[in-house]
């Protein structure tokens, strides 16, 4: 068998994770970024599994977790180089040199901005993989969704020229220029050649200068200085892969992932850890639901950027709960992914898949008996017109 003739009937995984995680400009960084910006956003593209921490002689299997960075990002604990040959992110046109290429770890793109858009990723394998190159899309979230770490009522600042709208989208007044970065839905980027100018990962943006302030999102208030994280866990499936491929690949397995998480769950967990404060659960919240990103969802719930704000009822003497009573959003996406989650994931698809059947069979039963109604009818229509 040649290196280039594919092995039939084998299917190698390699779990990725891919998504973004945003914070609120520090004053020493709001001071260099440009006029009007007030979000750090990082986008990236990693293996699953990740690192955990170790101190001075110390081995990682028994480390104990440490206070998390404020620019933390989950997985990264492989080198992922031995298949892709670059990842190509495609930014909002608004800013300079769009098309930013990263041909070595970490593929990652850091910038500044105020409005939130859709990135395209491209990754491009290495040649040995003979694959074609594989397109993502992530839209980017830069303001905390779902119930806020704290029950409290946020004091947003507004201005003449500019109006909240469902809590995070917020409108310019005619004229007015959009910062780099914002987008419209109909500026979505466009997916582009890897081979278009690219410039390296970490760079600053244009000079576009937008009218100042800046309305700051009334859930940002309610959980401080914490960042927005936004991932999912997916899987790179690499079917019949040529034998040289598939020889780097089993040289290189993937490293196991984690049977819980090893840190705080998420920001909420941290929270709690570090005031000693538990939150006071509002009514409907957590079920064994949970999304894609191991975050728990009642069903029929969806947590996404946007969601609009409503006020729960707060207990006698509390003060008023910001947030819908029983979603889940930003503060609970997880700060690792786990093959307990990874369980959960398999056993709701399991789930969904078997709700589908059952559904067909109903549908299936219901034209069935229809089709028969339908005979009859025109059995009693042709008798008759037999008798006429």
């Amino acid at each position: 068998m040649s290196g280039n003739e594919r092995v039939r009937g084998i299917q190698v995984h390699r779990p990725i994770i891919y998504g973004s995680q945003a914070r609120l400009l520090t004053e020493e960084e709001r001071a260099l970024a440009p006029p009007g910006h007030t979000h750090r956003w990082t986008v990236f593209l990693t293996s699953a599994a990740t690192p955990l921490p170790t101190k001075t002689g110390q081995s990682s299997t028994d480390a104990a977790p440490v206070d998390m960075d404020k620019d933390y990002l989950p997985g990264g604990a492989d080198d992922m180089t031995y298949m892709i040959k670059r990842v190509v992110f495609r930014l909002h046109e608004t800013y300079s040199n769009p098309n930013r290429m990263c041909e070595k770890p970490p593929y990652k793109v850091t910038e500044t901005g105020w409005g939130e858009f859709t990135v395209s990723i491209k990754v491009t394998f290495v040649p040995e993989a003979s694959e074609k190159a594989l397109s993502l899309q992530h839209p980017i979230k830069l303001h905390h969704w779902g119930e806020p770490l704290e029950a409290q009522a946020p004091q947003p600042e507004t201005t003449a020229a500019e109006t909240p709208k469902n809590g995070d989208e917020m409108k310019m007044e005619a004229g007015t220029p959009k910062p780099d970065g914002e987008a419209e839905a109909s500026l979505a980027p466009t997916e582009t050649s890897a081979t278009e100018a690219a410039t390296p990962a970490e760079a600053t943006t244009g000079a576009a200068t937008p009218v100042e302030p800046v309305i700051i999102n009334p859930y940002a208030t309610s959980v401080g200085t914490y960042p927005v994280h936004a991932w999912q866990y997916d899987e790179m499936v690499f079917s019949d892969p040529p034998a040289n491929f598939l020889t780097l690949l089993e040289q290189n397995p993937p490293t196991p992932l984690p049977s819980r998480p090893r840190r705080p769950r998420d920001q909420r967990d941290e929270h709690e850890l570090k005031t000693g404060k538990k939150r006071t659960k509002l009514s409907g919240a957590r079920t064994g639901n949970t999304s894609r990103a191991g975050t728990e969802a009642p069903e029929g719930m969806t947590t996404r950027a946007g969601t609009p704000a409503s006020v729960a009822t707060p207990a006698p003497g509390q003060p008023p709960i910001i947030g819908v009573s029983g979603e889940l959003g930003s503060a609970d996406v997880p700060f690792e992914f786990s093959t307990d989650m990874e369980k959960g994931e398999f056993n709701r698809l399991t789930e969904t898949r078997v709700k589908i059947v059952r559904e067909m069979d109903r549908w299936r039963e219901k034209l069935i008996a229809q089709e028969k109604e339908l005979v009859k009818l025109k059995e009693e229509l042709k008798n008759s017109m037999g008798v006429l």
